[in-house]
């Protein structure tokens, strides 16, 4: 048996092959397709009656959604002017409390310096009382000797 075997015919069979894969592949592709239809059908019908009681809210859903967002423009457009002065006072109240912290501070720099002066007037005035304190005592060591001495001359004679 032989059998010649053209170019031509080679990649007939080829294509046909190529043609009997994808068919393959789309069977399969079709089959899963199936599959998840069947699924989504399955979850429909088991939630059938939740979807249309919400089908059936969703105009109200949307009307209640509508008067919240124009409740909130109204409250916005009230308070807007509250929230400009509340803001124009907080600056005024930062501006204030600038201010007492600057008088504070300079305050506070104006006692430190008093009481550095106080302190340093105090300690000189403990370093000249010290001082004369040792004079004094100097002074009566001085008398106490002068009159040892006058007392022993005295003996003396």
């Amino acid at each position: 048996m032989t059998a010649t075997l053209t170019l031509q015919d080679l990649f007939k069979f080829i294509l046909y092959m190529l043609g009997i894969g994808v068919g393959t592949y789309l069977v399969l592709i079709l089959k899963n397709v199936n599959k998840i239809l069947n699924q989504a059908r399955t979850i429909t019908e088991a939630n059938e009656k939740s979807i249309d009681t919400t089908i059936k809210q969703l105009p109200e859903i949307s009307e209640n959604i509508n008067g919240i967002t124009k409740e909130a423009q109204v409250v916005l457009n009230q308070l807007t002017p509250e929230i400009n002065g509340l803001v124009k006072n907080a600056n005024s109240i930062s501006g204030n409390i600038s201010s007492i912290t600057e008088n504070i501070d300079s305050t506070t720099n104006k006692v430190s310096g008093t009481i550095d002066t106080v302190s340093e007037s105090i300690s000189e005035t403990a370093l000249a009382f010290e001082y004369n304190v040792k004079n004094v005592s100097d002074y009566i060591q001085m008398f106490i000797e002068i009159i040892d001495i006058i007392k022993h001359s005295l003996k003396k004679k």
